[in-house]
């Protein structure tokens, strides 16, 4: 199945809630802060992009984008994730065919997301990954945007 075919996903969504979870779905915690922001787009020609960050970040000493002492940059740049690329629908997972990525192990790779859409909400989860000896699944929660 392609985008835009089967489940439309197509559209600009915003986060309403990331948790990261145990395997019986018990909330371990909430990786950007409980009141975390976002955007995720699905175009109907098969391309998207995705942003979430922490609310609030920490403030930088510059103006400059990229310059700043550095643990001020690291401070600010683990505060937010952004990628984008391509992206397909197989069945109940979404393949994110990514070509950049704020995290350059992402670029050129792939992320998959299992979702379900009801009610207006599309809830994406990971795969589940080991983290410090638990296996956790990141599941975020995103309402439609009225206009995109």
């Amino acid at each position: 199945m392609t985008a835009g075919s089967g489940s439309d996903l197509t559209g600009r969504w915003r986060l309403l809630q990331w948790r990261a979870v145990d395997e019986a779905g018990a909330t371990l915690g909430h990786p950007f802060g409980e009141a975390a922001v976002g955007a995720v787009v699905y175009t109907p020609g098969g391309w998207m992009y995705g942003q979430l960050s922490g609310n609030p970040r920490p403030p930088m000493s510059t103006a400059d984008p990229v310059g700043g002492p550095e643990p001020e940059r690291a401070a600010a740049y683990s505060t937010y994730v952004a990628y984008w690329g391509r992206y397909e629908i197989e069945d109940d997972r979404i393949v994110h065919h990514i070509e950049q990525s704020l995290f350059p192990a992402w670029s050129g790779g792939t992320q998959v997301r299992y979702f379900t859409l009801s009610d207006g909400v599309l809830v994406l989860r990971t795969p589940a990954i080991e983290l410090r000896g638990d296996l956790v699944v990141n599941e975020l929660r995103w309402r439609r945007e009225e206009s995109w």
